[in-house]
């Protein structure tokens, strides 16, 4: 081998060695530490368990405050007023007589035709017995008995206007107005007052076509009146027409009015049962909506993974809202719920708890600020 050959060699083997020392050296002195896996803590929300149970349906709706009976008094017969027995806004019982009309000559009428009366009976008497003897034609029989049934007639007529002549109460209740002086002269079907019966009262509404197919005669209704009053009533009718402009069903709720309250004219809302449905009962803190505009909330699985209902309301509480269109049994979210979606691991947290801790925060503030200040 020559010198030049072995002299490349050499600077070869020498450059490959040092290049080596220098690539294994460089692992020995530095090992790449592996990278930490950072853990995301799980989100924190407040949940609720809720059981399925039966919530009575209502259907409110405005109205107001009827008479039960309310009539217009009014003459059968002419005549000039010779006599008024009630004043007005007096109350009074059936049979009183609020006015009397003059009947100096229906007097004399009805003793004339009860004197015309006796006449044809006596005339029909005599045709019998003649009869009897073939003395006289059937005819003539027949008509005296015509012209007694005639007489009979007249004397009914003459009565009635004797005794229509005194204008009587149909019912016991109230003269709410009287429209006539003594002295006025009166023809048939004037009228003479307006007679109210407010020991009993009707609660009138319209019912919406969607509802009306629920409620149920004689059900308990809750009435809240203008006045600040309320009371139980019944559903004594609902109609079997709907309005032609509207087309919400009338409704009438009787109520008793033992103490004869001045209610009549007030507006109510009527509370209407419409039967029993399943839901929950949540807080209003659940309730959001979906990008559809509907109402959702937000659960949690047994997993603690997050989905999302579609609910409807069936009525409002005091405490929140029924909900029907979940499962029997609910885990909901109540606080949280904007911060985590579908499908997402969270760590849920009792609300009852929750409220505990809190309230257990409370008192150590108020003691710790009190020992401050002492």
């Amino acid at each position: 081998m020559n010198k030049s050959v072995f002299s490349a060699v050499v600077v070869v083997l020498v450059l490959g060695g040092w290049m080596a020392s220098g690539v294994y050296g460089n692992d020995s002195a530095k090992k790449e530490e592996p990278a930490e896996v950072v853990i995301k803590p799980l989100m924190k929300v407040t949940v609720l368990e809720s059981a399925v149970k039966s919530v009575q349906r209502y259907v409110t709706v405005q109205g107001q405050v009827e008479a039960n009976r309310s009539v217009e008094i009014k003459v059968e017969v002419d005549g000039r007023i010779s006599e008024i027995g009630v004043q007005e806004g007096q109350r009074i019982a059936r049979g009183v007589s609020i006015a009397t009309l003059s009947a100096d000559y229906r007097l004399k009428q009805l003793a004339q035709a009860k004197a015309v009366l006796r006449q044809r009976n006596s005339d029909l008497s005599a045709s019998r017995k003649l009869k009897k003897r073939g003395m006289i034609a059937e005819n003539r029989l027949i008509a005296d008995q015509a012209a007694v049934q005639t007489a009979r007639a007249q004397l009914a007529l003459i009565q009635h206007e004797v005794d229509s002549a005194s204008i009587l109460a149909p019912f016991a209740g109230v003269l709410n107005s009287r429209e006539v002086e003594l002295g006025d002269y009166m023809q048939k079907g004037n009228v003479v007052g307006v007679l109210v019966d407010d020991s009993v009262l009707k609660v009138t509404g319209q019912v919406p076509q969607k509802n009306v197919g629920d409620l149920q005669l004689n059900q308990a209704v809750h009435v809240n009146l203008s006045n600040g009053l309320s009371a139980f009533g019944n559903l004594a009718f609902i109609s079997r027409v709907a309005d032609s402009v509207t087309r919400s069903y009338r409704v009438e709720v009787t109520l008793d009015n033992p103490q004869l309250k001045r209610l009549i004219g007030l507006t109510a809302s009527l509370k209407l049962p419409l039967g029993t449905e399943q839901g929950h009962l949540l807080p209003n803190s659940v309730l959001g909506l979906s990008t559809d505009g509907d109402l959702q909330v937000k659960l949690v699985d047994e997993k603690n993974q997050v989905s999302t209902a579609v609910v409807e309301i069936i009525r409002t509480d005091k405490q929140g809202f029924w909900f029907k269109g979940l499962a029997e049994n609910i885990t909901v979210i109540t606080e949280g719920k904007d911060f985590v979606s579908n499908d997402e691991i969270v760590e849920p947290i009792s609300a009852v708890t929750a409220s505990i801790d809190a309230k257990a925060s409370s008192v150590e503030a108020e003691n710790s600020q009190l020992a401050v200040k002492e």
